[in-house]
């Protein structure tokens, strides 16, 4: 019984270069290098003599001719290397096929008798063979050997292999027992699957949607995205990680508070992030229904899923407010409750209270006309309170000292804005103040690559 075996032989020039290159088109397919104990997949590469070729088997189907000229079509394609495939069949008939440097079929030789197997004897073409030879003018000796002859097609093959410079009758057996600095043993297992980070999933969700609306992504340890309007005015979007359970959160603040530090966790911030409930129970702005404030990621229900969640309830109750606010009256209104009772200015030039660095009252002198601005609010934030008295029935005493100690704060917050505009030396100091803490901001989201 005749030789039966399929092989591939590849021009290629470098030998690292090409076992790096086979090394990537693995990693494509889901294989990894690994050791020989582990592998599912194992390849020898024969080198000739001069390096200049490289033959390919495939250990573990040796019979199956489909993979492995599969695999020599594709790298042959990657890399850009003319190829040859080689099936023998009985020792009576070789095959041999020409791939260009595209992977694309270039020329056909049948050595032997090919009627016997149904194959017809073909002509070659000449100017493709031509560059593969040791020397170009043995393009007659090829022909020759391609054409009637009492030789078997081993025989022939033999003769051939010594005007291309490689072994042309070497099969997968041969080369796999063969142990000398010519073989090369190549094992791959399947790479694990990588299953995508939070931060993947956050950056092709919400950035897809996000980015062309002026949001960037800075270089901080939670999953954010953040917009600047008019190097005055930051909106935050971001995921809150609670480890099974995903929690969309939103911000809104200005340069001109002390400390704008976004790269800190949501809890070190949640004086001023606001998850999605507050969200929906602040500034209820759309008629959708309120599902929850949180999306799940455990067992069967996937991250990806709790991501997307995510961001489309970002979508519906976060985005649009952020999307009113425009400007630095904008700010006081989206933060009503605190900028004119939780957190105060105690005095002039803006020394603040404990909780003030979190928050952006400090805007109030910078608004037009800030003392309408806050007698405004004053008168507002009363037609709220004398309504909440009515609903909870609030004894007359209650109201009453409710009513002393909201005036007392807002004469005193009116007080500070009077000496902000007619003391010329406060008003110096406190914009001196105002403009040092933007530029230090400002400095700050550059460091974060959100502006340039």
């Amino acid at each position: 019984m005749g030789n039966f075996s399929n092989t591939v032989h590849f021009k290629i020039g470098d030998k690292e270069k090409f076992v790096k290159g086979f090394n990537a088109y693995m990693k494509k397919k889901g294989f990894v290098p690994c050791d020989d104990d582990e592998a599912v997949k194992t390849y020898i590469i024969a080198l000739s003599v001069d390096q200049q070729w490289s033959t390919l088997a495939d250990m573990d189907s040796s019979d199956d001719s489909r993979a492995l000229f599969n695999d020599a079509k594709a790298i042959s394609k990657s890399m850009k290397l003319p190829c040859i495939t080689e099936v023998i069949t009985d020792s009576d008939i070789a095959v041999l096929e020409l791939f260009d440097k595209t992977g694309e079929s270039a020329d056909r030789i049948v050595v032997g008798d090919g009627e016997i197997y149904g194959m017809g004897n073909n002509e070659i073409k000449p100017e493709c063979w031509k560059p593969l030879l040791n020397n170009k003018a043995d393009i007659e000796k090829l022909i020759e050997l391609t054409g009637e002859s009492d030789l078997m097609a081993d025989e022939r093959l033999s003769m051939i292999s010594s005007l291309f410079g490689v072994d042309m009758l070497a099969d997968s057996d041969e080369l796999g027992i063969r142990n000398d600095e010519s073989i090369l043993k190549l094992s791959f297992k399947r790479a694990e699957e990588k299953k995508p980070t939070l931060n993947t999933l956050f950056t092709q969700i919400y950035g897809e949607a996000l980015e062309p609306l002026g949001f960037k992504k800075p270089k901080v340890r939670i999953p954010l995205y953040v917009r600047v309007i008019n190097d005055e005015i930051i909106h935050i979007v971001g995921i809150h990680d609670m480890k099974n359970q995903l929690v969309p959160f939103g911000a809104i603040a200005t340069v001109y508070r002390k400390d704008l530090c976004i790269d800190r966790t949501f809890r070190q911030n949640e004086t001023w992030y606001k998850d999605l409930w507050d969200f929906y129970h602040e500034w209820h702005i759309t008629d959708k229904p309120f599902d929850k404030g949180g999306f799940d990621y455990y067992n069967l229900m996937p991250l990806s899923d709790a991501v997307q969640n995510s961001f489309n309830a970002t979508m519906t109750w976060i985005l649009p407010v952020l999307d009113n606010v425009k400007t630095l009256k904008d700010v006081a209104d989206y933060n009503e409750c605190m900028f004119k009772n939780h957190i105060t200015v105690i005095s002039l030039p803006i020394n603040e209270s404990l909780a003030a660095p979190y928050s952006d009252t400090v805007i109030k002198y910078i608004l037009d006309n800030p003392l309408a601005d806050l007698e405004k609010r004053y008168s507002t934030a009363l037609e709220k309170i004398d309504e909440s008295n009515k609903r909870y029935n609030f004894s007359q005493e209650k109201i009453t000292q409710d009513r002393l100690e909201y005036e007392q704060r807002y004469n005193e917050s009116r007080q500070r804005v009077k000496t902000f505009l007619e003391d010329e030396e406060i008003h110096k100091q406190t914009m001196e103040e105002l403009e040092r803490r933007k530029e230090h901001n400002l400095e700050l989201l550059r460091k974060y690559k959100i502006i340039y």
